[in-house]
């Protein structure tokens, strides 16, 4: 492993509290590999002594993050870019959005955004890490931060420090980038570990007003392969990361083609435990396209509460404080029934095509979605008959009280589209 370094400025900042202190930890890949004299330039470059008259004078970047208090840690190795920022919420919100056009790097992942009550790096500006030998060790203010471990060690225990030293023992190492295709206005980039996708839309139709309530997107082929097909594809081992990227995606492609209503999203229970990034991943593409996290609906299977119902209850109630509403899909479908309800109430439950399927003359499923209807109004969850596709079922189900409804009657799946959609106001019914 190369030996990690880094170099820090030592100024304490007493910024003003007048927003919230948050710490944003991200990951990316370099465009291009960066050779020893380029990391040594950009070092420069970011810290910028001038020993004319005895003075330091700022450089533009530290100008800025002193001005700001922006704190802070930059580190790089084995062609990653690994960085701590700290501040108030709306100055670190908007030197991201700056880094993250930066064209020097690719494939950022967010890892972490929070609120924090302290600071972790309170007298450092900016720090940089890479490389082997000695090739940066004339730079005033060096420190060999993670050889020896002792500014390391100095900082108390946190999760930024977790992840410092997670980077440090080879994760979170996204490699060089060197020259991945740009994707087209509707085309997810193709990474080597995963077939390449895009998405159809289908809408989950309010009847009472005849809007559309939401969107869910629903992943497909380039060409409009099946979902099957397409996650089919995806390598032994990738699954998680393959639905963290999906997720991503979908909110870009929904946000160019005009989303107005909300975005209902796939994600695998177990994705949550496997990639710990994926929430902060899907509410930093939500913000960057000016998608509020109220508006994205995160849909769990049913199926995934069978091993730990409690243990999975608990990990979504940690996401609530996002602004993200969870959905339970498929339900009535599994085996675990009204006991994911027990433990865990989320804002939406979708009742499963199978219970809808000829719902008119079929009495038992009658009598399981009444007890449904029931219980979900008695818990203030809003239920989603999906996989309506007949008049009939959408009849019976409307005047058991149901008002959100999914499924070919109201529009298909529509390729790289939000399609339109059909329902009749409840006032041409009579």
């Amino acid at each position: 492993m190369p030996r990690l370094k880094s170099i820090g400025w030592s100024r304490t900042f007493t910024h003003g509290m007048m927003n919230r202190l948050v710490h944003l930890i991200y990951c990316s890949a370099a465009a291009t590999p960066f050779s020893r004299d380029a990391l040594a330039k950009l070092l420069s470059r970011a810290r910028a002594y001038n020993e004319q008259n005895g003075a330091k004078l700022l450089s533009r970047a530290r100008a800025y993050n002193e001005q700001n208090g922006i704190t802070g840690l930059l580190l790089h190795a084995e062609g990653t870019f690994f960085q701590v920022l700290e501040g108030e919420e709306d100055v670190v919100e908007r030197l991201f959005a700056t880094i993250a056009r930066d064209s020097r790097h690719e494939r950022i992942t967010v890892i972490v955004r929070e609120p924090i009550a302290l600071r972790d790096f309170s007298d450092w500006s900016m720090g940089f890490a890479e490389v082997s030998g000695k090739d940066l060790d004339h730079l005033a203010g060096y420190s060999d931060f993670f050889t020896r471990g002792e500014s390391l060690a100095r900082l108390e225990p946190s999760r930024a420090k977790k992840l410092l030293e997670a980077f440090r023992q080879g994760r979170w190492r996204e490699g060089v980038t060197h020259s991945v295709p740009k994707p087209g206005p509707d085309v997810v980039p193709r990474a080597a570990a995963w077939p390449a996708f895009t998405f159809a839309f289908q809408p989950i139709v309010h009847a009472p007003s005849g809007t559309v309530f939401s969107h869910e997107a629903l992943i497909r082929g380039l060409a409009g392969e099946p979902a099957g097909q397409v996650l089919g594809s995806v390598p032994a081992g990738r699954e998680h990361r393959f639905n963290e990227q999906c997720c991503v995606a979908a909110i870009e492609l929904a946000a160019r083609l005009g989303l107005a209503a909300r975005l209902n999203l796939n994600l695998r229970a177990s994705t949550l435990e496997v990639v710990p990034s994926v929430i902060a991943s899907i509410l930093a593409a939500a913000a960057r396209c000016h998608v509020g996290p109220e508006r994205v609906v995160l849909e769990i299977l049913e199926s995934d509460f069978i091993r730990d119902a409690s243990r999975m209850a608990a990990t979504l109630r940690e996401h609530l404080a996002s602004g993200l509403s969870f959905a339970i899909d498929d339900f009535g479908a599994g085996y675990a029934g009204l006991t994911v309800l027990a433990e865990f109430q989320p804002a939406y439950v979708k009742l499963d095509r199978q219970l809808v399927r000829g719902i008119p003359g079929n009495g038992p499923r009658q009598a399981i979605v009444r007890g449904v209807i029931r219980t979900c109004g008695d818990l203030g969850i809003e239920l989603v008959a999906e996989g309506v596709e007949e008049e009939a079922e959408y009849r019976w189900l409307e005047r058991e009280g149901i008002e959100l409804f999914q499924g070919y009657w109201f529009a298909a799946p529509a390729f790289e589209q939000l399609p339109v959609w059909r329902v009749e106001r409840k006032q041409e019914q009579r």
